[in-house]
């Protein structure tokens, strides 16, 4: 498909346009519902400064309602949210809490409202207690009705496995005997440590830090331990890389010589666990004993993680040449419930995260960021004629997939709703004309959805090829 934005309909000088194109004095838009024009004074060269960046696009959310080009619902700015978790709110008493996220109730999504719901439930009989003790109460229940959930799918992908290759079934069964430990919460040895799964659960519990300090201190420390050099037995430590991690660490007095890749990861984390008990977060303690424990080699009790789970699983399933087996696996994964689709799965995850932690990871799913229309992985610019306003959880269920298939769960009102809303800022100047028509060509050519953009003042053709 092509599409062709006739920027002469969207934008109807009462001058010659045409012959005078920069002549943006007078436009003609369409003001209301009801497609009446009225006169709007531009100056002679607007600049369009007010957006001219993907932070400028997103802190729209900021100044006004706009709703996710996807779910519809409003966009909560990073910035409300931020102030709420510096304000003491997430981790001050639940009646307090639950008060606070009426304000907000229309940002957040069917999981965490159901979570609130059963908070504000808790408050009437225990209203001073803080989130992470309304986590433990919870927790027994939550944690019986998931495994309830997940059991009948787990079922099914140890049927899939005699259906394997050898070299495939002996590793997918080793992975469901670990993941059976992990749901059910018993003790195993880990077969090593992950630095990528560290530095990842590490940077979903920064967010919630209110010392930005001690967050930044955290994320740097995490960073060398994503080094290739751990997952290359043979190759030697270098002076220069011991240099670097015991600078980071402020580590004194050790003999640099006898230092093995052990000793280097077990300097960081106990760094990183020290952090952690000034800051008075369990979550942190937790996940730094887990991974000095596996380091170590002694039996550890680790929650089963979907995330874990579908990262080992793509691991061992790489180059499987039976694709049709590979798709009925992957179907089958996509029903284990998250902490996004259920309610006993959220509260699972966040048995042992801190007040401040459970509050942000409320609102996080509402919050605004920056979808490419046509994906950054696929070769789509930073741009913003092909950014689109989404929430997070759209934006990271959606990562690289086809927008044609993505948009089918989506009512068409939603992305009529977010381009009226485009516009209405285009009019006033705050976006530059072209640059919002480009974003809807863009999502025209990427979802091939008809969102009437002739009601924008953008007509659209259809192409013989598949170029732009």
């Amino acid at each position: 498909m092509r599409i062709t934005p006739v920027l002469n309909n969207f934008i109807k000088p009462l001058g010659d346009y045409k012959n005078n194109p920069e002549d943006y004095s007078v436009y003609r838009f369409p003001v209301n519902n009801n497609n009446i024009e009225g006169d709007v004074f531009v100056k002679n060269q607007p600049s369009f400064t007010a957006i001219n960046s993907a932070s400028g696009f997103r802190n729209l959310a900021y100044q006004r309602k706009i709703h996710c080009i996807y779910c519809g619902r409003p966009l909560l700015s990073d910035k409300i949210v931020n102030r709420l978790k510096s304000s003491g709110i997430f981790s001050g008493p639940i009646n307090k809490f639950v008060q606070e996220m009426l304000n907000y109730i229309e940002y957040i999504h069917p999981t965490e409202k159901e979570f609130l719901k059963r908070v504000a439930i808790l408050a009437f009989d225990k209203p001073d207690i803080r989130l992470s003790e309304a986590i433990k109460l919870m927790y027994p229940a939550a944690n019986k009705e998931l495994l309830e959930e997940q059991k009948p799918i787990f079922k099914e992908l140890s049927a899939l496995s005699d259906e394997m290759p050898h070299g495939y079934k002996t590793k997918f069964k080793e992975l469901l005997k670990i993941s059976k430990l992990r749901l059910e919460e018993k003790g195993y040895i880990p077969p090593e440590f992950s630095g990528k799964e560290f530095k990842y659960k590490m940077s979903r519990i920064g967010v919630t830090i209110k010392d930005e300090y001690m967050a930044k201190k955290i994320e740097q420390l995490t960073e060398p331990l994503t080094h290739p050099i751990f997952k290359k037995e043979k190759e030697p430590l270098t002076p220069k890389f011991i240099d670097k991690i015991l600078k980071l660490t402020e580590t004194r007095d050790v003999n640099k010589k006898n230092l093995t890749k052990k000793d280097l990861q077990l300097i960081i984390i106990n760094k990183i666990k020290q952090y952690g008990e000034i800051l008075n977060r369990k979550d942190i303690l937790y996940q730094c004993d887990i991974a000095i424990n596996t380091i170590e080699k002694r039996p550890v009790k680790i929650k089963f993680s979907n995330k874990a789970f579908k990262y080992d699983l793509n691991e061992i399933l790489e180059g499987m040449p039976d694709s049709q087996l590979r798709e009925r696996i992957d179907a089958i994964v996509e029903k284990l419930p998250t902490s996004q689709t259920s309610v006993n799965a959220f509260i699972t995850k966040h048995e042992r995260s801190a007040s401040d932690a459970i509050g942000y990871n409320i609102l996080r799913p509402s919050i605004v960021t920056i979808e490419h229309i046509h994906p950054k992985s696929l070769g789509g610019p930073n741009d913003l004629g092909n950014y689109a306003l989404a929430c997070a959880d759209d934006n990271n269920t959606r990562s690289n997939k086809s927008l044609v298939e993505f948009i089918k769960q989506f009512d068409i009102k939603n992305q009529k709703t977010y381009f009226k809303e485009i516009f209405e800022e285009a009019y006033k100047g705050n976006i530059p004309i072209k640059k919002a028509v480009e974003m809807v060509k863009t999502f025209f050519y990427e979802s091939g959805r008809n969102i009437e953009p002739n009601k924008l003042g953008v007509k659209v053709t259809k192409r013989r090829n598949n170029n732009y």
